[in-house]
Formats: C-alpha cells, structure tokens, sequence
C-alpha cells in the first residue's frame, strides 16, 4: 500500500551525503618493489649501453628511411598518374596515327595499282609504235618503172589482145610511171575497158584525165571518148554537153573537125530517131 505522506526531498538528499561520504585513499608511500623491474631499464654497463644506442640509430636510419620511401612512393603514385594520362593520350594518338596511315597505305596501294594499270597500258602503246616504226624503216624496194611493161602493152592494144593490154597498164599504174606518161597509160586503160564494152569502168579513167591532167595532150581524145560512150549509153545530151564543152576549150585544130563530125552526128541520130 503506498504511503499518502511523500518523503520529503531534504531526506533523500541526507541518505544520498550518507552513503557517498569520506574520502579516496591516499597513496602509499612506501611501494614494494621487485628488484629486477627496478632496473630493467637501466643498462647495467658502457657495452650495453652503447649496444642500446647503436640499436637505437638503426631504428632512427630505419625509420628515415621508411620516411623516405613513403615519400618516394608518393611521389612515385604521382608519376605513376601522371603517366597513365601520358599513355592515355599517347594510345590514342597512336589509334589515330594507325588510321591516317591505314589510309594512306590504302591510298598508295591504290596509287600503285593505277600506276602499274597505266604502265602496262604506256606499254602497250609503246610496242604498237615499235611495230609501226619498225614497219615504216623497212626497206622497201622501190617500184622502178618498166618500159617493157609499157611497150609490152601498147602492143597488145594494137593487136586487139585488150585483156592483155589491161593486166600491163594496170602494173604500169602501180610502177609509180613518169608524169608525161601517167595520162597515157589512164588512157590506154579506158581504151581497152571500152574495146571490152565496160564503159563504166572505161569513162572512170577518161574522166580522170579530164580532172588530174588538163594540161596533158590525151585531154580532148578524152572528151571524144566520153562523148562517144554517153551517146552508145542513150546520154545523148550529155554527150552534146561534152563535146560542145572541149570545143569551147580551144581544141588542136587537127582534134576539131573529129569532134564537130561527132556533134553532126549525134544530131543527125538524134533527128532521124525523131522524125522515125
């Protein structure tokens, strides 16, 4: 059952002084010692002494030296970062080096692959070249015009051997001939194309005469010629156009009867044709 009067706070107080009172004890003054710890700390001669202070500057050196190892190490930590930066930037400039060379590798093999290309293709050129050169400094025989051939031919034509005279003159053409012979030779082979009735091929070397050689002697026998084939052709008018044209041209008075008894003619054909 609890009390109705509670204890008065000056008696709590009193009870508190009563059990914590008195003092601490006081030290002694007289300690027991043990002879052997009173003197574990002094040497018990110079020698020992001297053994402890020789081992006391090692551990001195000892403990320096680790100092300066951590110091070292520090520093060493410090060069060690500084380093990976170094090698950090160092690969990368070495992985773009690796590009740019990787590239101009590509770029020269790419270079040579064009060059060896243009090399072989300067090579093939040149050996074409070789070849036409060696063609154009062979020596070639020359063609030496052949008066047998050309009299040979003459002869034939004169005896009526026309397929004779042709396969002549057609050598004489290519026996690069004398100029005051080239207009004959053209005519000698219209003559005998027309002796053989191939008047095309007959009217191509009168013609040639008309056009390369007018100053030559067989120009209006050439004219005559070409007139007479238009006429045999039914070209009667261009055979007229001709003959009226050498005319024109101031013909040798022996060719002008011959060819205005030709016009005649034609004329005369062309009128009985007409009133027939």
């Amino acid at each position: 059952m609890k009390s109705i009067f509670p204890a008065p706070p000056i008696l709590i107080f009193s009870m508190f002084l009563i059990s914590c009172g008195g003092y601490l004890p006081s030290a002694p003054s007289n300690w027991s010692a043990n002879p052997t710890e009173m003197h574990a700390w002094d040497p018990h001669d110079i020698e020992t002494l001297a053994k402890r202070r020789e081992n006391q500057e090692h551990l001195d050196k000892l403990t320096s030296e680790i100092e300066r190892l951590f110091i070292n190490h520090a520093s060493l930590d410090q060069q060690g970062a500084t380093m990976d930066v170094l090698t950090r930037k160092t690969d990368a400039k070495i992985r773009r080096s690796e590009k740019e060379f990787l590239y101009q590798i590509g770029n020269e093999i790419d270079r040579n692959k064009k060059m060896q290309s243009d090399l072989k293709d300067t090579q093939a050129k040149f050996e074409q070249a070789e070849k036409r050169l060696k063609k154009l400094t062979e020596v070639i025989p020359p063609v030496i015009f052949s008066s047998a051939n050309y009299n040979a031919a003459m002869k034939a034509f004169s005896q009526g051997q026309y397929q004779i005279s042709l396969r002549f003159f057609n050598k004489l053409v290519k026996q690069n001939p004398p100029k005051f012979l080239e207009d004959n030779i053209h005519f000698g082979l219209g003559s005998s194309y027309f002796r053989l009735k191939k008047y095309s091929q007959a009217q191509k070397h009168f013609q040639k005469i008309l056009d390369d050689f007018k100053m030559g002697d067989k120009r209006f026998n050439s004219y005559v010629m070409l007139g007479v084939i238009h006429n045999l052709q039914g070209e009667k008018s261009r055979a007229l156009y001709l003959l009226d044209e050498a005319l024109s041209n101031n013909p040798p008075e022996r060719m002008k009867p011959l060819i205005s008894s030709l016009i005649r003619n034609i004329n005369e054909e062309e009128y009985s044709h007409a009133t027939n």
